[in-house]
């Protein structure tokens, strides 16, 4: 179908794909908040409504993919068969593992399908002053906060957390959105680890590495500096020290990103997860504490522990896991699966090398979330990544400079080169 939209160059499909896009990925963002108002002045809510919306969000990109392109059925028939193989084989369904692909699928191809730099650039921008602004309002008021987003209470209803697990209180931040020692990141703000619209401060600090991230790869992005500080902003407020020290790592990174090709990337996560279990298996390490080192002997005990029909997805385990994003993926997609997934990601196909930048951030971002967190499977997060991931790979940019694509989406003016010429339109 196509006719005039009010935006030239778009037809009807095209703008039902950007207005799916926004929905979508601003509504991963703030779904959780809005139940957490429901839970709280309304209703009580249930996980199912949980799992329903975020049932709906991928549904509602899936839908706008829909086409003749058979990269998309594909990918989704493989997974599912390789996914009910493994519940065959374990004699139980496990409708989590299932979803925690379907959204990475889902949004890097919605970023490819719409390729619209502009607007990517806008949802980051919008999506961090969502996440500020909601921050503030939680630090700064904290109790008014608490009586239209009792946090606490929504998580307990979801059954998320047990009342043993918060000593009898059924009103307050997430557990861990009071820090016991003292802040890492500007020790004056007290202990209070903000957790905005996200409701705990681990996604806060990891949505604070994405958005740093792309602002820091698009060097012509208008309110770049806004958005890294925005970025940074959330990081400091959560006393993420997780996303603080990636933000340096992937700043001191970017002359090297050219130079670190596919196969080191690829046999990187295996590479960890080896020096892990014989660092578990030689100490014979039981966790530590709440730190860098202490989280890493976190990772090595769970390793250790894993049988290997559980390693090889053929076994369930009652363990533990999320941890370690390490231990979580072979849990949920078995050794064979991790390796395929992780390959499928290393080689996705991209229109120009420039993409290798923000896509190497990505790789280290993920690679060392795996160690401490399986964090990068929420939504609330995964959604905006693999649709950044998906725009990047879609763009056609000049050659050596990330600040300047050929063709920013079908509804950008065509630019031209230096000399004149008209620039050829990504189709």
């Amino acid at each position: 179908m196509t006719g005039y939209t009010g935006y030239p160059g778009l037809d009807w499909h095209a703008l039902m794909q950007r207005r799916v896009a926004i929905m979508t990925i601003i509504g991963a963002l703030v779904f959780n908040l809005l139940l957490c108002f429901v839970n709280t002045r309304v209703l009580p809510v249930r996980d199912s409504y949980v799992m329903g919306v975020e049932m709906l969000l991928i549904g509602a990109a899936f839908l706008v993919l829909i086409g003749r392109q058979l990269d998309i059925y594909l990918i989704l028939f493989l997974y599912l068969s390789y996914m009910m193989m493994l519940f065959a084989l374990r004699g139980e369904v496990d409708l989590k593992a299932v979803r925690d692909m379907l959204v990475p699928v889902a949004f890097y191809l919605l970023g490819t399908r719409v390729g619209d730099l502009r607007l990517a650039d806008t949802l980051v921008l919008v999506s961090a002053a969502i996440v500020i602004f909601f921050g503030l309002f939680e630090y700064l008021l904290t109790e008014f906060y608490l009586d239209n987003f009792n946090v606490l209470g929504y998580f307990l209803a979801r059954g998320s957390l047990l009342p043993e697990e918060t000593f009898g209180a059924t009103r307050g931040l997430f557990i861990s959105g009071i820090r016991p020692e003292p802040r890492t990141l500007l020790s004056f703000l007290g202990q209070h680890r903000v957790s905005s619209v996200f409701l705990e401060p681990v996604s806060a600090g990891n949505f604070g590495v994405i958005a740093y991230a792309w602002a820091l790869f698009r060097s012509d992005m208008r309110a770049r500096w806004l958005t890294m500080a925005l970025a940074l902003g959330t990081i400091v407020l959560a006393d993420a020290r997780f996303g603080f020290y990636t933000c340096i790592l992937l700043t001191l990174m970017v002359p090297f990103y050219r130079f670190v090709p596919r196969p080191i990337w690829l046999v990187a996560p295996f590479l960890m997860l080896a020096i892990i279990a014989a660092y578990g298996l030689s100490t014979g390490t039981e966790g530590g504490p709440n730190d860098i080192i202490g989280r890493l002997r976190v990772t090595a005990s769970i390793l250790t522990q894993l049988d290997l029909p559980i390693v090889l997805g053929i076994a369930t385990t009652d363990q533990f896991t999320a941890d370690s994003g390490l231990a979580y993926t072979l849990t949920k997609f078995g050794l064979l699966g991790f390796v395929a997934l992780w390959a499928l990601f290393i080689y996705a196909p991209m229109k120009s090398p420039t993409a290798w930048r923000f896509h190497s951030m990505v790789i280290i971002y993920l690679l060392l979330l795996m160690l401490i967190s399986n964090s990068f499977y929420s939504i609330k997060t995964a959604a905006l990544l693999w649709y950044l991931l998906g725009t990047a790979h879609r763009i056609e940019w000049y050659p050596g400079d990330p600040a300047r694509p050929y063709l920013v989406g079908a509804s950008a003016p065509v630019e031209r080169r230096a000399n004149g010429t008209r620039c050829r339109e990504i189709l």
